[in-house]
């Protein structure tokens, strides 16, 4: 006759314990990834990170913030591939910061297993704090290391190909420029530099450069100096009056440029330009 086992009271406690657990568990299947503590002394930065330049005031500020609410979104990390114990940030490097700063050993993020290189560079331009410098080089690195088209670009960074662009154009500035440009104490918004990038005269582009990173300048101020476009031969030719007029504008152009750059005006230029005045005044009258 079989002997009927009889079920331990624990073993079944213990089951329906693990049961319950399961549920709760998070499986490589699930839709969302979920947060965990991760060592802050076992994360590393990306050495492609599309930002460079990291401004002290704006970490302390974060740590502050960090430090009154606490943390309110996960950094993204994923597995070094050279050592499977440590980690390197896809996005977040500033909230890491932040934290190391404050001397937290913890930080709260979420591992990502999707391409790194994108959504560091959308993080970033989600940011108006990115410089146009650094957005240009990550768009940069992404067409040429992924083979992608400029349109290709534009649909995965969800911005417009002429912003793509009009990003890229800044490039076409020597590497020494942009340099100076990235560690400038003086912010060079977007649309000036790709003003600038356009300019093909390279004294006058020098003179702009110059005093972007000095005084400032408008993107009016660098359409308004632009020489007027030399006529076709075909055209219709010019009388001599037309022609004094465009010698004029260019002449004026040259002035306010050396005016931007703050350079002084030679003094026998300076007594021909009161001299033709007087004899404009006296013309017009």
């Amino acid at each position: 006759m079989a002997r009927q086992v009889r079920k331990s009271p624990i073993l079944g406690t213990v089951t329906s314990m693990i049961d319950e657990a399961s549920g709760r568990l998070v499986t490589n299947a699930a839709k969302f990834r979920h947060s965990f503590e991760a060592e802050i002394a076992l994360i590393d930065r990306d050495p492609q990170q599309p930002r460079r330049v990291f401004q002290a005031a704006d970490l302390a500020g974060l740590a502050e913030t960090l430090q009154a609410q606490g943390q309110l979104q996960p950094i993204l990390l994923r597995r070094n591939p050279e050592n499977a114990r440590r980690w390197i940030i896809v996005a977040g490097e500033r909230r890491w910061r932040a934290a190391q700063s404050l001397g937290w050993t913890h930080i709260l993020a979420i591992e990502h297993n999707g391409d790194a290189e994108v959504v560091a560079l959308i993080e970033n331009l989600q940011r108006v704090d990115l410089s146009p410098v650094e957005e240009a080089r990550g768009l940069q690195r992404l067409i040429r290391g992924k083979g992608w088209s400029q349109d290709r670009l534009a649909t995965a960074v969800g911005k417009a190909k002429s912003e793509i662009s009009a990003s890229l154009k800044i490039l076409s500035l020597p590497e020494d420029v942009l340099d100076r440009v990235l560690t400038s104490e003086l912010p060079v918004p977007k649309n000036v530099l790709v003003e600038i990038a356009r300019v093909e005269d390279v004294e006058r582009r020098n003179v702009l450069i110059e005093a972007a990173l000095s005084t400032g300048v408008t993107v009016r101020a660098i359409r308004e100096q632009r020489p007027a476009e030399p006529p076709s031969e075909s055209a219709t030719p010019v009388g001599p009056l037309e022609a004094a007029s465009r010698s004029l504008r260019r002449t004026v152009s040259l002035i306010r440029a050396a005016k931007l750059a703050q350079e002084a005006l030679p003094i026998e230029l300076v007594e021909a330009l009161l001299s033709l005045r007087d004899e404009i005044d006296e013309l017009i009258r």
